[in-house]
C-alpha cells in the first residue's frame, strides 16, 4: 500500500479513537453535542474517500490511457455501492469500465462479493447513506437507554425492566421500592443489581453510530487493500 493511502487509513483511525472517547464521555453525561456528530460524520466520509480513492486507482492503471478524451472528461468513477446484483454494470458503466468483467473478471467478482446485497455487507450501504449526508446536514443521532433492575434472594430473583412503575408500600421478595426512585430501597436482605445499556442512533434507524464508524475502519480496510493488489 501507498504512503499516502496508508496516513489517510491511519488518520480514519485516530478519528474513530477520538470518537470513541467522545461517544462514551457523552453516554455517561447523557447528552449528545455537536462534537460527536461531526466526529460520525468525519470516520465515514474519510473511510468512502478512500474506497473512491482507491477504485480510481485501479481506473487510472486500467483504463484511463486507452479512454478518448471525451470520455476520460465524463467518467464516473466511485466505489461502487448499489442494493441490486443488476446494478453493478450500469454504475461501472458511468466510471467507463462496463467490460470489466469480462477484461478482469477476478476484480469485478470481488467487487460483486463486497455490495450490500451481500449479508455482510449491508454497512456500506449505511455509510454510503449517511456519508452523502455532508451537503444537507449533520446525521441527528438519538440516544435509547434500557434498564433492568433484578433483585435476587435465596436463590430467586424479580426482575423488570424500563416502563414499569410501582405505587408507594409494594415491596419486591421482601424489598420495600421507593416510589420516587422505582428502586430498592438499600437492605441487608435482597442483591439489587441495576445494568444499563446506552447507545446512540442514527435518527429514525436501528444503526448504531460507533458500530457503523468500526465497521467501516475496519471492513474498509480491507477492501481498500484487496483493491490495490489489482492495480
Amino acid at each position: 500500500m501507498d504512503q499516502d493511502t496508508q496516513s489517510q487509513i491511519d488518520r480514519a483511525k485516530e478519528l474513530l479513537q477520538e470518537l470513541e472517547k467522545a461517544y462514551n464521555d457523552e453516554l455517561q453525561a447523557k447528552n449528545v453535542s455537536g462534537k460527536t456528530k461531526n466526529l460520525s460524520q468525519e470516520v465515514l466520509l474519510k473511510v468512502k474517500h478512500l474506497l473512491d480513492q482507491a477504485i480510481y486507482k485501479f481506473f487510472e492503471k486500467h483504463y484511463l490511457p486507452n479512454l478518448a478524451e471525451a470520455d476520460k472528461k465524463s467518467a464516473k468513477v466511485y466505489f461502487p455501492i448499489v442494493s441490486k446484483k443488476e446494478d453493478l454494470k450500469s454504475v461501472l458503466g458511468r466510471a467507463k469500465m462496463s467490460d470489466l468483467e469480462t477484461n478482469n473478471q477476478g476484480f469485478y467478482n470481488f467487487l460483486d462479493s463486497v455490495q450490500p446485497y451481500n449479508q455482510n455487507y449491508l454497512w456500506l450501504k449505511h455509510l454510503a447513506s449517511y456519508s452523502s449526508e455532508k451537503h444537507i446536514r449533520l446525521t441527528p443521532q438519538i440516544k435509547t437507554e434500557t434498564r433492568k433492575v433484578t433483585v435476587s434472594r435465596g436463590g430467586g430473583s424479580v426482575s423488570w425492566g424500563q416502563g414499569v412503575t410501582f405505587g408507594g408500600g409494594v415491596s419486591v421478595m421482601g424489598v420495600p421500592i421507593d416510589p420516587a426512585t422505582q428502586m430498592p430501597v438499600p437492605n441487608n436482605v435482597a442483591e439489587t443489581k441495576v445494568e444499563n445499556w446506552v447507545s446512540f442512533l442514527f435518527k429514525s434507524s436501528d444503526v448504531n453510530v460507533l458500530g457503523l464508524c468500526k465497521k467501516s475502519v475496519e471492513d474498509g480496510e480491507k477492501i481498500i487493500k484487496k483493491i490495490l493488489e489489482f492495480v
